[in-house]
């Protein structure tokens, strides 16, 4: 049985990583805002901001409630406000479609495991305010015709069953067309593995820290994309 408001085991992970998530966003939004020409853009960048400085308060808030550490996320020692523009305000847009798709699904993840009242409403709120950013961005996408929309597909004109395994096994070996599915989800991780590249070769030229600039040419060249896909930033 669980002790009277006493947090949870998913609770105090979901609490730690949103705040490093989070405190990441700060630094990256903050310098992007500095670059950004485009006042459409940069005034979503300022919402998506403020949402982030509201996150960490109410963050810093529950953690001294329950007299937990706060953990030592990223600080302007992180970044360099003054350092010239890395990236295109297009890129910075799509940069943030990407990651309000990411922190969306984090989100609620933390929402569907969290019990106690005081969490499952901070996660509630944070939710609505993912979405709009996601929302937002992606409208901005569209309306300067810069979105890429996914594949389309033929309809079918009747329903198949998979009656043999080999169906799924044979996708490495012998060849069939890709279903809407695994179309679907290629096209996304192609979308955001090309996003996180460009971002990444752009930090990766300025890092003055030596270990964090091996690490990010080092994601670069990897075959797996570890770093990619665990998270824009």
């Amino acid at each position: 049985m669980q002790k009277k408001n006493e947090l949870t085991s998913p609770e105090i992970a979901n609490l730690w990583t949103h705040y490093i998530r989070e405190t990441l966003s700060i630094c990256v939004n903050k310098y992007m805002l500095n670059t950004i020409q485009d006042p459409e853009i940069h005034s979503l960048f300022q919402t998506a901001l403020q949402y982030s400085f509201n996150h960490v308060d109410m963050l810093k808030k529950l953690f001294k409630k329950e007299n937990f550490p706060i953990p030592k996320g990223f600080t302007e020692e992180d970044v360099n406000l003054e350092a010239p523009a890395l990236f295109t305000d297009v890129l910075c847009l799509e940069s943030l479609y990407m990651i309000s798709t990411h922190g969306h699904n984090e989100i609620s993840l933390s929402f569907t495991t969290s019990i106690r009242q005081d969490i499952v409403d901070f996660y509630y709120q944070c939710n609505l305010d993912a979405m709009e950013i996601y929302k937002r961005s992606k409208d901005l996408l569209i309306s300067k015709q810069l979105y890429q929309q996914s594949p389309t597909y033929i309809t079918p004109n009747k329903v198949k069953m998979i009656e043999k395994y080999h169906y799924v096994t044979d996708v490495f070996g012998k060849q069939r067309p890709m279903n809407a599915i695994e179309a679907g989800h290629t096209y996304f991780n192609l979308q955001k593995t090309l996003v996180a590249k460009a971002v990444i070769l752009g930090f990766s030229k300025v890092s003055k820290n030596q270990n964090v600039r091996v690490l990010l040419e080092k994601s670069l060249k990897s075959k797996t994309n570890t770093l990619l896909h665990f998270h824009l930033y």
